[in-house]
């Protein structure tokens, strides 16, 4: 189950795009790559995979709450990100 704020949905919605609802793609995708991020007390991770729907590579950033994967941020993903993604697609 896939949770987030809904103000923020809509303000990433707006400003990129890209749906938090959406966000199973990367999370689903099996050719991710998932990095671990630690911010204060809280760990988060966030997945980069190429996704087919949309032809791009996408960021997603969520954290684990029990069972539920809480979206943080959702986006385009950035040129170095998408150079990480492609050495690690020519190696595997």
């Amino acid at each position: 189950m896939y949770e987030w704020d809904e103000a923020k949905r809509e303000a990433n919605l707006r400003k990129r795009r890209l749906d938090f609802r959406d966000a199973y793609l990367v999370y689903d995708h099996p050719r991710k790559i998932t990095f671990r991020l630690k911010r204060g007390a809280e760990v988060r991770f966030q997945d980069v995979a190429l996704v087919e729907v949309a032809g791009n590579v996408l960021s997603l950033v969520y954290t684990l709450r029990g069972q539920n994967v809480r979206v943080i941020s959702f986006r385009f993903a950035s040129r170095r990100e998408r150079r990480v993604y492609g050495i690690q697609r020519k190696s595997s």
